[in-house]
């Protein structure tokens, strides 16, 4: 585990630049595979575009959520977001997913207990059982690659956080496709965690640059409360200037530390690989390392370990909000004529 953890860090600093002569030596090397990688996604979207290769097309409006790069940008807190934006409109909406891991399917179903949450290898198929089970839209997390799924709504996810450094693709760099693939967007959101606001403005105004005509939104992904975790009574959350021990098993796990970091709390990292599975053996070593210290983790590790600490452990929940700075009212109008325009 400590030596994937290890390699994971070093790819990251790799990516960014950041490897020495090392890394200069891996991008020499790689660059013929990145190079066949950015060429075969090109042919992949025209032969999409030029109707050469089929595209289904659900039975009920779909809206898709998604990035061009490799996870971090928060496609399920705003995939969750849409879902209840759409409820409230009276809606019968359901998310479909691929269930890379069950801890998403598990947190969609917690985020809004109403919408049911399918998983499917092919997103038609869960898009296919929404509407027989009486669905009147999907929501497709992270859907902006499948384009064997037609949607009527492209809400592509950009993160603050990771859009500066180098923007290369597969195997050189965290990204699927190239930035302009952004101009395919229905709506692109730049999302931030732990990036200022004034960050996330300078970033949006890029990305209107690239992708010209396309409505940008301003996302702030914002830690909200700590829940305990199957605490025992008398428990009190952790305060400022009191040492946490953080839990993340993230895609990007530098984020959620600095939000801790920002709440004054002294953190100690435990990241683990992105939809980790934990098991007793591992919680229990948590529980030795944190050493009194409360446990601090996300939502989406938390459906993972709460029935492997104890009461006792001190565990806690950051959860988070989704606020939009800028943008909010175009998303909806955009997502309005989308459920509309689908049931032509």
């Amino acid at each position: 585990m400590e030596a994937g953890l290890r390699a994971r860090a070093w790819v990251a600093r790799w990516w960014a630049g950041e490897a020495g002569l090392p890394g200069k030596a891996l991008d020499a090397g790689l660059a013929p595979a990145e190079l066949l990688f950015r060429g075969t996604v090109a042919g992949r979207n025209l032969a999409y575009d030029r109707g050469w290769l089929r595209v289904e097309r659900a039975p009920v409006p779909v809206v898709s959520v998604g990035n061009v790069g490799l996870g971090g940008a928060g496609k399920t807190p705003v995939a969750a977001w849409i879902a209840a934006r759409l409820l409230e409109r009276g809606e019968r909406p359901a998310i479909a997913l691929r269930g890379y891991g069950a801890d998403e399917v598990q947190v969609h179903r917690e985020l809004n207990p109403e919408v049911p949450v399918i998983a499917a290898a092919r997103r038609i198929e869960a898009a296919r059982e929404a509407a027989a089970a009486g669905c009147g839209v999907v929501v497709l997390d992270d859907g902006f690659q499948h384009r064997a799924l037609a949607r009527d709504l492209d809400v592509v996810l950009v993160s603050v956080e990771g859009w500066t450094g180098r923007r290369r693709l597969l195997p050189r760099g965290p990204w699927r496709e190239d930035a302009s693939a952004l101009r395919r967007a229905g709506v692109v959101v730049a999302t931030r965690k732990s990036a200022p606001e004034a960050e996330g403005a300078r970033v949006a105004d890029e990305l209107r640059a690239i992708a010209p005509g396309v409505p940008v939104a301003e996302c702030w992904l914002a830690p909200d409360a700590l829940v305990p975790l199957g605490l025992e009574p008398g428990w009190a959350p952790p305060a400022a200037g009191d040492a946490v021990l953080a839990v993340a098993a993230l895609a990007d796990p530098a984020p959620f530390a600095e939000n801790l970091r920002g709440m004054g709390l002294a953190v100690e990292l435990a990241a683990f690989p992105d939809h980790h599975a934990f098991d007793a053996a591992e919680a229990a070593a948590l529980l030795a390392r944190a050493a009194g210290r409360a446990i601090v983790m996300t939502h989406k590790d938390a459906v993972k370990l709460r029935d492997l600490l104890p009461p006792s452990a001190g565990a806690w929940v950051l959860t988070q909000r989704v606020r939009f700075t800028a943008g909010e009212d175009a998303l909806l109008r955009a997502l309005d004529a989308a459920v509309r325009g689908g049931r032509r």
